[in-house]
């Protein structure tokens, strides 16, 4: 028996359902695929920033904290290498922090340094503390917290770090020269009123020459004053600590190596590191242990 036109295009669409619904099967296998996917990805991912917390969080042994010490110099040797910047870079990126505090009006390195210099207002000291708070001082704050004060020594160690990663990456985008590698009547006083060269190609090995903005010695300081503040009993230790940050200050500046706005860049990143350790210091609690603290379900005893 012949069909009419109508029922020849109703078989024909029948014929397709199958395939559509084969298409729509398949298509709704790979979402739920690529979701679950998706799920297991996100979930190591927050496994491995809860277990990057709790390393944060935690202080091991003293040759663990002295490889993460000696990885963190490594980091920075690396950048300078890389991507230490031309002197010449420096340079150029120095007279736009002298113009800049000239707009602001605080441009008085110069007569601050002469200031120093020419009436021997203690230079001696100035020059020594500018190399001992980096080299001796800062180290030997964290030995002491760490065998003292261990259960303190990772958010110490954190700020550390953090300032100091935070550090590198601005060097890196931005390289400054400071005031005593410029042509503009600055001297180098620690160069030359101590042995200690800080233009020598040894010297040079280990630090960043155009590394002025931020000033770590600033950025750095906080930790060592917060140690002397927080975890020393005694009361000239505590003032110690905070006067220690004005006094470094006050060297970086007399010294030709630092300008006033360096200064400001060494809190703009000691701050905020301040704030994240504080947050990695607290370790995440296990979900294990809100499951026990939770209250077990009362048993039903059947008399008989």
């Amino acid at each position: 028996m012949a069909k009419t036109r109508f029922e020849r295009v109703h078989l024909r669409r029948g014929a397709a359902h199958p395939r559509l619904r084969a298409a729509r099967d398949l298509a709704a296998e790979r979402a739920s695929a690529w979701l679950g996917s998706a799920r297991r990805l996100w979930a190591r991912v927050l496994a491995a920033l809860r277990a990057a917390h709790s390393a944060a969080a935690s202080t091991g042994s003293g040759l663990r904290e002295a490889a993460i010490m000696a990885g963190a110099y490594g980091l920075y040797s690396l950048v300078k290498g890389f991507f230490g910047g031309s002197l010449e870079e420096g340079r150029n990126n120095a007279l736009w922090v002298i113009d800049a505090e000239r707009t602001l009006g605080i441009y008085v390195e110069p007569d601050l340094q002469h200031a120093f210099v020419s009436n021997s207002l203690g230079m001696p000291f100035w020059n020594a503390l500018y190399v001992a708070s980096q080299v001796i001082v800062l180290p030997l704050a964290l030995v002491l917290v760490y065998r003292h004060r261990r259960g303190s020594y990772a958010f110490v160690r954190n700020i550390a770090l953090i300032s100091w990663t935070a550090g590198v990456v601005w060097y890196a985008l931005q390289p400054v020269a400071p005031p005593r590698l410029l042509a503009s009547g600055f001297t180098d006083t620690v160069s030359s009123q101590t042995f200690f060269d800080l233009d020598s190609e040894f010297v040079r090995a280990f630090y960043n020459p155009v590394a002025a903005m931020p000033s770590l010695h600033v950025g750095m300081a906080p930790v060592v004053a917060w140690a002397l503040i927080r975890l020393t009993p005694w009361v000239w230790t505590r003032a110690l600590g905070w006067a220690y940050p004005v006094l470094v200050s006050v060297s970086i500046v007399v010294t030709g190596n630092h300008y006033l706005l360096d200064i400001a860049g060494g809190l703009a990143v000691v701050l905020p590191a301040v704030a994240i350790a504080a947050w990695l210091a607290r370790a995440p609690q296990p979900r294990a242990a809100h499951a026990s603290a939770e209250p077990s379900p009362r048993r039903t005893v059947s008399r008989t």
